[in-house]
């Protein structure tokens, strides 16, 4: 008897997990409460976030192994229990060491193993929709910072910041585990009904297109997408590991509104999930990606200009979009070139890209800050150079993926 699935029910299962792991990203309104409680310094704080999501690369890896062959509630289930047994007993640290095992360590690792499984989840659910439906479940992850900001905002000024990591380990963990009922793991070759792969001129056999991770590294491809990996996210990374901080030093806003400000560009992460990743189902991952390093790069120039907090709100957004973008486009870009029978590991090994930008961005801008005085700007300048570098690697990707096709036919043809 054939199992029917309802994806979409599924679909909304997700987003509402990733919705609880993305609070990770509003680290920037914890870090200044914890900094006046312990007294601890910018970068010692910053390292906290950078540690979070350094580990993504070897985490993603495991938590696509495991997906691969124990499907998508296994990884929910034991990385849903991590998430909020880390965020819970955070709230008992008194030393950077404790915050690092139990926010970075133990709730990271836990938030990446439960993303790893939903990222390949999706993908194998939604061959037809790919980019607007990873773009969709990427999107709860990027907006647990919007819901999370201001909640974490309240309850810091009202209970302290301590006892309010207890309470969002004690929620998160109750949500994840429920939503884990209703999630399901696509079955292998799964498609939609009355739904058929598009045929194109070009088009590779799916078993061609099918390889492993070791398959995947000898393709340059891969290099060159990497690259661009840790481009576009780094720009993002180093603005939501401060943005409350920028927010407060540099254009005087208060706690209250400089997480409001965190939550607006959490907003953007999201809308920029769904929208690069349906824009790029219509104009392809590249030229999306183009679009995207264009509207980084402005960004970022007017952050360095900016005079007030529009300026800030209007880059927070603009760099936020183009941050949600990637997440959306590169697990699409995986599977496309390398196929969704390994997607969970090989896009874990993709990861690297993005554990790499997580301890450049954050840990640059700390530093910049501390030796000038909580001014971010020479730290948005670097950012900014980088995605124009990331714009013209873009069209040499385009230009590889292109001779790569070409070969494939021809091989097949032969």
């Amino acid at each position: 008897m054939e199992t029917k699935y309802n994806r979409w029910l599924i679909l909304g299962a997700t987003i509402i997990v990733n919705v609880c792991i993305g609070s990770q990203y509003a680290w920037s309104v914890f870090a200044m409460p914890l900094g006046n409680l312990f007294g601890w310094s910018g970068p010692v704080l910053a390292l906290a976030f950078t540690l979070t999501f350094i580990t993504g690369p070897i985490v993603m890896t495991a938590g696509g192994m495991l997906q691969d062959h124990k499907g998508a509630k296994f990884n929910i289930v034991i990385g849903g229990i991590l998430f909020g047994v880390g965020m819970f007993f955070t709230g008992f640290i008194s030393s950077p060491e404790m915050l690092y095992f139990t926010f970075s360590l133990i709730a990271g690792v836990g938030g990446g193993i439960v993303y790893a499984g939903n990222v390949a989840n999706t993908n194998k659910f939604f061959p037809d929709k790919r980019g607007l439906a990873v773009g969709l479940a990427a999107a709860g992850y990027g907006s647990g910072a919007m819901i999370a900001a201001p909640i974490a905002s309240f309850l810091i000024m009202n209970n302290g910041v301590l006892d309010t990591f207890k309470i969002f380990g004690a929620v998160f963990l109750v949500v994840i585990l429920v939503c884990s009922l209703i999630i399901k793991a696509a079955p292998t070759g799964y498609r939609p009904e009355g739904w058929q792969p598009p045929v194109a001129a070009n088009a590779v056999s799916p078993a061609l297109i099918d390889k492993n991770w070791r398959q995947m590294l000898q393709d340059p491809r891969w290099y060159v997408m990497a690259c661009m990996f840790a481009i576009a996210a780094l720009s993002g990374l180093m603005i939501l590991a401060h943005a409350s901080s920028i927010g407060q030093t540099m254009f005087k806003l208060s706690p209250q509104i400089a997480a409001f400000y965190v939550s607006l560009i959490a907003v953007f992460n999201m809308a920029g999930r769904i929208i690069f990743g349906f824009v790029s189902d219509k104009i392809g991952r590249p030229n999306t990606l183009a679009i995207m390093f264009t509207i980084s790069a402005c960004m970022l120039f007017l952050l360095t200009n900016a005079a007030s907090y529009v300026g800030f709100a209007a880059a927070g957004a603009g760099i936020g979009a183009c941050f949600g973008g990637a997440q959306a486009i590169f697990p699409s870009l995986v599977a496309e070139n390398y196929g969704t029978k390994n997607v969970g590991v090989n896009y874990g090994i993709t990861f690297v890209a993005f554990g790499v930008a997580a301890y450049y961005g954050p840990m640059i801008a700390a530093n910049v800050a501390k030796a000038n005085n909580g001014i971010y700007t020479q730290a948005f300048w670097f950012a900014m150079v980088l995605n124009v570098i990331g714009l013209v690697i873009t069209f040499g990707y385009k230009m590889l993926d292109k001779r790569s096709k070409l070969l494939s036919t021809n091989h097949i043809a032969r």
